[in-house]
């Protein structure tokens, strides 16, 4: 059997939200039983807690784990259930996470009251062999009733339960959903980046606070940027459970070419990367169901697509965008709806999205690639002048598979391509 080398703790949680009483308890557990390292897990979808109403999402959870636990260089996110598909049970975390680190024996940090009614977990016996079981103590529990459940569970299930004794405040992330519902001060029972991201989103039925948690432009900035990077790191995790491996792959490569573009032309990145890597989000829906899809969603459809259902994958992707992935942009919706066959007078935003989708760093069968890609960084116009002329280069062999809209963004850029020449001649 191999040595192990590392102490791991596992905090695990719904953590809605997180407050300084999980933080105590897994400072505490790392300084008495030395451990490496203090992992803070947020639970997935626990069987035994499916009414989530009026709660944070997970996105929202993780974030504010994140800015709970910034700074403390012992403490780290761990995501294991929360990337977890379907119901998730300790047991099977703990088995995993055995055979991702064989190196590491791991503390599973629980709460007195959860100790209680340990018996009634699933596969209470192999949580024993996965872990050592660290019980926190609580105020309305005496000693010697803590130690008799351990006890109990030690003789039933064979597993090594250590006390952790530090103290414990009397405060739960219910209680604090209640003050703010009730318009009560939640300071000092939270950190105060976790406070001030409740108030900014308005978790929990909250309004914001004026001037409570004023920050620097610089700070805003930072933050919208993170929340910003959390809202794609949602979206991907959904995202590639719905396609498959070449088109989720083609997917990151036209939100890092989209990025770039954007970055050159002024157009706020997020909407780029957004759109980039929810352009294809319905293309992996077998044709028939997009049909039937549009038809229940009221997505209007013309003939046309309705017997070329290869390019339907675009308006019902923007309408996915919105309901499932939860876009309101316009800007983003419309540059989705766009992509497949352009249309007369594009945004900037809309353009990149085209041409991304063409030129992203796996195309290699398209004419001219090389010219096209240069042309990306220098002209949009000119560059959706010159894909949309290859476009119908191919489409003139098969000219009943030519969608009337791209035949008219084609003339559209035609003119200005023209009209740029004789300006240039005159």
């Amino acid at each position: 059997m191999e040595k192990k080398t590392r102490k791991i703790g596992i905090m695990g949680g719904t953590f809605d939200p997180i407050h300084i009483g999980h933080l105590i308890l897994g400072e505490g557990a790392y300084k008495q039983f030395g451990l490496s390292e203090v992992w803070f897990m947020p639970a997935g979808n626990p069987p035994h807690k499916q009414n989530r109403a009026g709660r944070a999402t997970d996105e929202q959870r993780v974030e504010m784990i994140r800015r709970a636990i910034a700074g403390n260089p012992h403490f780290a996110l761990c995501l294991e259930e929360m990337n977890a598909d379907g119901f998730t049970y300790s047991y099977r975390t703990l088995e995993a996470l055995n055979l991702r680190y064989p190196d590491t024996e791991f503390y599973f940090i629980l709460g007195a009251d959860s100790l209680f009614d340990f018996h009634k977990w699933r596969e209470p016996d192999r949580i024993c062999r996965a872990c050592k079981i660290v019980v926190a103590t609580r105020n309305q529990v005496s000693s010697e009733k803590l130690d008799e459940v351990i006890a109990q569970n030690e003789e039933r299930f064979h597993g090594e339960f250590l006390k952790l004794d530090t103290p414990n405040l009397d405060i739960s992330s219910g209680n604090i959903r209640e003050r703010i519902r009730e318009g009560q001060t939640i300071r000092y029972y939270l950190p105060d980046p976790v406070i001030s991201y409740i108030f900014e989103h308005g978790i929990y039925g909250c309004a914001p606070e004026s001037g409570q948690f004023d920050r620097p432009e610089e700070q805003r900035q930072e933050d919208a940027a993170v929340a910003g990077t959390q809202k794609l790191w949602s979206i991907d995790k959904k995202l590639r459970k719905e396609l498959d491996e070449n088109r989720y792959h083609h997917t990151l490569g036209v939100m890092f070419t989209a990025a770039s573009m954007a970055m050159v032309w002024d157009v706020p990145l997020a909407q780029a990367q957004t759109a980039g890597l929810l352009h294809d989000c319905a293309k992996c829906i077998p044709n028939e169901k997009k049909i039937s899809m549009c038809r229940k969603h009221h997505v209007p459809l013309t003939a046309f697509e309705t017997a070329h259902p290869f390019l339907i994958h675009a308006k019902l992707g923007a309408y996915l965008a919105k309901k499932k992935y939860g876009i309101e942009d316009k800007e983003v919706l419309n540059a989705i709806t766009w992509h497949t066959t352009g249309k007369p007078d594009m945004t900037k935003l809309e353009m990149i999205i085209y041409i991304a989708d063409y030129i992203e760093p796996q195309r290699d069968k398209a004419p001219r690639l090389d010219v096209i890609r240069r042309l990306a960084f220098e002209d949009l116009e000119e560059c959706m002048y010159q894909i949309l002329k290859d476009s119908m280069s191919y489409l003139s062999a098969n000219p009943e598979d030519l969608d009337r809209t791209t035949e008219t963004a084609y003339q559209y850029y035609k003119k200005l391509h023209d009209s740029r020449k004789s300006e240039v001649k005159e």
